[in-house]
């Protein structure tokens, strides 16, 4: 009896230690991540960038969206109260900014700020001391040079503006235009504007002129800071030979030119310098905008992007902890390596060091002098710009006085259209579950399937920017649905063989745009489900259905495919097997505007298209 009591308490004794075990274990794999929503401002970081901040924190859940790149985004998502954690932009001033200057976390105490160069941190500090917005590293954005050009003709390789000027005539005298660019535009238009001048706006009276305008205490350009600007505008203009043939150039154009050896001189990047060096066997560098003297030489420069956090989301001090260690990955030593791959960006902190491409060795005396100048890039800078310049190449504007009287002109705001030109009945979230994927992208690809015609559609999620709002749209709130830089999409005519193909090589993509890094960057399938498997490697493709029967391998569908065309869908539709593709007429988001505002509809209803295992 003894015994049989002893063994009784011996197995209540292993049982409760038992399901104490069990309960730990259960509490431990069950913890839920913590949630972070992160708004990346285009497809680029969706190559190394994404996947890094998960490999960092692995108890972070990430929500990842594509931003449209407009600080103008947040705005409209937080009159929703639907602020990212964290926030991204490329497009950026504080002007811009200002009017969400008080939602957003003042880092200027921080030591992340404090990693940054004094320099550089004025450019993003208000007139009252916040600091929201810290920038990633940059383009550096100048004047690309065919040294062999000038070694053959027996030209000195400019060293000042003068020197610059000099070159463009005896390049002109040999049928070789010395200076050209793409003023047609907006960028270009601006950048050389600034650029000649940065001299002048980094003068006192110009960083004075800067931060007032950036805090949105003027709103009119300082007439003796911009006065010289447009006077060195016009000299440049009238001394290259700048005319109307350069207001329709765009992007390509002056490379096409300079690759042919017909142009000796034009603004561009440092990937410009490598991407497009010359004649087979020319050797490029790329020269600062010229100054009166060397000294007044000077490179400008533009972020790759700019960071901020909502400031509702530091209100837990643990979150606050967390959200900080998290924006400090992203813009450490290891984060900006994961953009500057190309060897090609300068940052802008002091514990940050960069390695950079031998062509671009001579810009680095004036990395260790600061003398970086960060474009003044605010939304109006880029269409004003255009417009005053363009017109002043094309003698509209027959003096600096009367460019910088229309450039004040252009510069009185606005009031934004408000017309609601939509209503949409029923609201979708944004973010991922494994029981029904995302509904807002599965609304919208669905819509876009409807709309286009197609048998299926193939896309990524996190290119739909936020929830599915209930309300009125104007064009505008339509416009931030979708991602402004998903592109083109593509029509192909694929097997179900080949659309399995796609699928896994789409899931088994790394360091390249359109490659998944977690659930909420998985892609959405219209017309067809997916079944999906987690693995310790990312995720594979089980099966692929239509109605929950298999799909047939030889029948043949239309299928429209939604990503970055040169870096993701050739590539993935040459794996796949197919080569019956097209680029569709219409950009993406304009099926989902059309269904709402030309065909007053709603959009269609989502679907469970995936099983997540």
């Amino acid at each position: 009896m003894k015994t049989k009591k002893i063994l009784s308490i011996l197995l209540i004794f292993v049982m409760t230690m038992t399901l104490l075990t069990g309960c730990g274990a259960q509490s431990s794999d069950s913890k839920e991540k913590e949630k972070v929503t992160v708004a990346l401002w285009g497809t680029q970081l969706l190559e190394d960038y994404a996947q890094y901040l998960c490999d960092t924190f692995p108890d972070v859940e990430f929500e990842f969206t594509l931003a449209t790149n407009s600080t103008d985004f947040y705005r409209y998502l937080n009159d929703r109260n639907d602020l990212p954690d964290i926030m991204t932009v490329r497009r950026f001033s504080l002007k811009d900014a200002f009017l969400i200057k008080d939602l957003l976390y003042d880092l200027c105490d921080t030591e992340l700020a404090s990693t940054f160069y004094g320099t550089y941190l004025e450019n993003y500090t208000y007139d009252d001391g916040t600091v929201n917005w810290l920038p990633a590293c940059a383009d550096v954005d100048s004047i690309i040079i065919n040294e062999t050009l000038f070694k053959e003709n027996n030209i000195e390789i400019p060293t000042d503006y003068n020197s610059f000027i000099a070159a463009c005539e005896a390049f002109e005298k040999l049928g070789i235009k010395g200076f050209s660019s793409d003023f047609g535009s907006d960028y270009t238009c601006m950048e050389v504007l600034q650029g000649f001048s940065a001299s002048q706006l980094l003068s006192m009276e110009g960083r004075e002129w800067r931060q007032q305008y950036e805090s949105g205490a003027v709103n009119q350009l300082s007439e003796d800071v911009w006065m010289p600007v447009f006077e060195k505008f016009f000299d440049v203009k009238e001394k290259t030979g700048i005319g109307k043939a350069e207001t329709e150039m765009v992007n390509l154009d002056p490379k096409d030119l300079y690759t042919k050896g017909k142009l000796a001189m034009y603004r561009g990047t440092g990937t410009d310098v490598i991407a497009f060096p010359g004649r087979e066997g020319d050797k490029s560098i790329l020269l600062p905008y010229f100054g009166s003297t060397e000294d007044d030489n000077w490179y400008l420069t533009y972020p790759s992007f700019h960071v901020a956090a909502s400031r509702k989301a530091m209100e837990d001090p643990e979150r606050e902890e967390l959200i900080l260690k998290i924006m400090e990955a992203m813009l450490n030593q290891d984060g900006q390596s994961c953009i500057s791959f190309g060897k090609n960006m300068i940052p802008y902190n002091k514990d940050v060091d960069l390695e950079l491409l031998p062509e671009l060795d001579n810009i680095r005396s004036y990395i260790d002098q600061n003398k970086m100048y960060i474009r003044l890039a605010s939304s109006e800078m880029f269409s004003i710009s255009q417009n005053v310049v363009q017109r002043i190449i094309l003698g509209e504007l027959n003096s600096p006085k009367a460019a910088f009287d229309a450039f004040n002109e252009l510069m009185v705001e606005d009031k934004p259209d408000e017309t609601v030109v939509a209503h949409i009945d029923t609201a979708y979230s944004n973010d991922f579950t494994t029981e029904h994927g995302n509904q807002a992208a599965s609304a919208v690809y669905n819509t876009v399937r409807e709309e286009a015609g197609v048998d299926m559609v193939f896309g990524q999620s996190c290119y739909i920017s936020s929830d599915v709002y209930e309300g009125d749209y104007t064009q505008k709130d339509l416009e931030y649905l979708i991602n402004n830089d998903v592109g083109k999409p593509v029509i192909a005519e694929m097997t179900g063989e080949q659309l399995e193909k796609l699928v896994s090589y789409t899931l088994s993509l790394k360091s390249n745009r359109g490659a998944v890094s977690n659930d909420s960057t998985l892609y959405v399938s219209s017309g067809f489900e997916m079944d999906i498997s987690r693995t310790d490697d990312g995720y594979v493709l089980n099966a692929l259905t239509i109605d929950g029967e298999k799909i047939d391998q030889k029948t043949k569908y239309s299928v429209l495919v939604c990503s970055d065309y040169d870096w993701y869908v050739v590539d993935a539709l040459e794996a796949a097997g197919c080569k019956d593709y097209v680029s569709d007429e219409g950009h993406f988001e304009t099926y989902v505007l059309k269904r709402l505002t030309e065909n007053g509809g709603q959009l269609e209803v989502p679907t469970d298209y995936m099983t997540l295992k």
